[in-house]
């Protein structure tokens, strides 16, 4: 094994095996024997996480041998992502939310197209990071204390397996009270490994992501990243096992739970159709196989009590009866019973089921009907038709209330609806969230359990009325963070309206938007901490157009592209909130010459003009 960089200098401290200055050039590549004919000892491959606002955790050091470890080294040399910008801190404006008592539905974009599915990688070219590819998917999902949704996808460039080295971790944000995701950039980026599947789980305000990977090694089947800040900053480490992983497949699930003795338990894959869960008892730090697997891969875990009892059903690659398979386990998942039928259908390739515990105590259950992968519908017996479907639990999944959702999208290429690997969250407000993938695009639903349990499909939620309120905070020194105005329905739904400005520590502004019902409109604006401008906004909400523009650092243009910002879905007549690239994308260079012109037509490429040459 030799040791693999890409940069000029990296400073290593706290190294386990010595501590010390490691200077790196270009192209040196150093041998485990040569390092110990150095210091006597091996030295660790450095591999580095690309990202921004990520810390080191207690654990960076994998030992694979006696000779050959992992030195895991954060490379912070990149912008943050407005996704971990001008994030507002408090809590208290998430618990306003729709009447608990009355249907409430709605459902957007949450992926802009491209890069959404498109048939090549053409996203950069409409001023999008460049690591954000066309294949997005296996998301980590979930709603933080701020109200604010979060989702972690992977995404691989066309053409490439999802399994490769180039597939890298990208986020995209909800501002709650927002109708608008913000465009999705980098989380972070393992160089020369794979990054695969991510999981979000909200524990108690404090938001744990778990990242899965092909082949970097048994003794790290996933990485670990927290935070405490809503997600603005994280702190990285990899996991310590008890033993190396074996009987794994390195793709975290959707499921994170404590027992009641507060040890953490989390699903992952395990080979072929088997899921099964790791324990940690000590705060994640290091971890146990719990051992049982599940007769399902892709298995939804969710605890049924405090004694240990849990329920798993599906996810995928497996059947039982021609239904989707079934186990309990008694004992915090050390065994599983044998399968059995449970009351839904099997699901397949490009398919994933989602189980939670509702507040109300409930079981929600989200999943499909048709059969994707193997073009197959529904057993006989099943009274859904082929559509995707909700369903909830009044007894721990004994019995079963399930209704079609009214709003549906087929994959990509495909005849029939799905929600591919879907994920489904509870916000502090009630609200229920669910995000879906292999659509073009994924979308971004919320309802309530009083819609479930109701006759109302789609239905319009409230967006004029009620008062609207001033709001601002403050960092811990007392300068302000943020100020804005959000409308509040009479049916206590909680929207953007009005002017919001955010700060940096230091009193200089960072962001600048207008809203209007929980819809940006006109100008926005994005600072960096110098002071130059990042990217800006125009909006016009009655021709539902916008332009996004990106700066060089002198304040000349660099890229400008032209939206769609209330598009039809493909395959489906009926609007959304959302971004599709329509009309041109310029490039301009840093002397403000006009380089390159691409036109842009749903979201597809459609042809480039030769730049006329001419400066703005």
């Amino acid at each position: 094994m030799r040791i693999r960089n890409t940069v000029s200098i990296l400073i290593i401290t706290s190294l386990i095996f010595f501590n010390t200055v490691i200077l790196l050039s270009q192209d040196n590549v150093v041998t485990p024997e040569d390092s110990t004919a150095i210091t006597g000892m091996t030295v660790p491959e450095m591999v580095q996480v690309l990202s921004a606002n990520f810390s080191a955790g207690a654990n960076m050091v994998a030992g694979i041998d006696s000779s050959v470890s992992l030195q895991f080294v954060i490379n912070g040399n990149v912008p943050v992502p407005f996704s971990q910008s001008a994030v507002k801190q408090g809590s208290e404006p998430a618990s306003a939310g729709p009447d608990p008592g009355l249907p409430y539905f709605t459902v957007r974009f949450a992926m802009p197209i491209p890069p959404s599915y498109t048939g090549k990688d053409v996203a950069a070219l409409t001023g999008m990071d460049s690591m954000v590819y066309t294949h997005n998917h296996s998301p980590g999902f979930e709603i933080m204390p701020n109200g604010d949704a979060l989702a972690v996808y992977f995404s691989t460039p066309s053409g490439k397996r999802e399994a490769d080295t180039s597939t890298s971790f990208v986020q995209a944000r909800l501002r709650y009270g927002s109708e608008d995701w913000d465009m999705p950039g980098l989380f972070f980026k393992t160089r020369g490994y794979n990054d695969q599947s991510a999981m979000l789980w909200n524990d108690n305000g404090k938001i744990w992501f778990f990242g899965g990977g092909r082949d970097i090694s048994d003794m790290v089947p996933f990485r670990i990243a927290t935070s405490v800040d809503n997600g603005a900053s994280w702190v990285f480490s990899i996991p310590g096992l008890d033993a190396p992983a074996s009987g794994f497949t390195a793709q975290p699930i959707i499921d994170a739970f404590r027992g009641p003795d507060r040890s953490i338990y989390m699903a992952m894959d395990g080979t072929d159709a088997e899921s099964f869960l790791w324990r940690s008892s000590d705060d994640g730090v290091t971890w146990h196989d719990m051992g049982g697997r599940t007769g399902g891969r892709h298995s939804v875990i969710t605890p049924l009590d405090d004694n240990g009892n849990l329920l798993s059903i599906g996810g995928k690659n497996s059947n039982t009866g021609g239904w989707s398979p079934m186990n309990m386990s008694t004992d915090w998942g050390a065994t599983w019973s044998k399968s059995v039928p449970s009351p839904f259908p099997p699901l397949g390739p490009r398919q994933r089921p989602s189980m939670i515990r509702l507040a109300s105590g409930n079981l929600l259950f989200v999943s499909d009907s048709y059969l994707i992968g193997r073009k197959k519908e529904p057993p006989e017996g099943w009274e859904y038709g082929n559509n995707c479907f909700v369903a909830v639990s009044k007894d721990n999944g004994t019995s079963w209330h399930i209704k079609i959702l009214p709003v549906q999208v087929p994959a990509t290429g495909k005849k029939f609806p799905t929600l591919g690997y879907v994920t489904v969250r509870q916000a502090p407000n009630g609200v229920i969230h669910m995000l879906t993938t292999i659509n073009q695009p994924c979308l971004h639903y919320e309802f309530n359990e009083a819609w479930i349990w109701s006759e109302e499909g789609d239905a319009l939620p409230e967006t004029t009325g009620g008062t609207v309120r001033k709001f601002s905070e403050s960092y811990p020194g007392g300068q302000v963070r943020s100020e804005w105005s959000a409308r509040i329905c009479r049916d206590g739904r909680y929207l953007l309206h009005g002017k919001q400005t955010d700060y940096y520590r230091d009193g200089s502004v960072q962001h600048k938007a207008t809203y209007e019902n929980g819809r940006k409109y006109g100008h926005e604006v994005f600072y960096l901490p110098d002071g130059t401008k990042a990217w800006s906004w125009h909006r016009d909400l009655k021709k539902n157009t916008g332009k996004w523009t990106h700066y060089w650092p002198d304040g000349k243009k660099k890229i400008e592209s032209s939206w769609n910002i209330k598009p039809v879905a493909p395959g489906l007549q009926r609007q959304f909130y959302g971004y599709v690239a329509e009309g041109p994308a310029r490039h301009w260079d840093e002397h403000g010459n006009l380089v390159a012109v691409y036109n842009f037509l749903n979201g597809d490429l459609i042809d480039d003009e030769p730049a006329s040459g001419k400066t703005r």
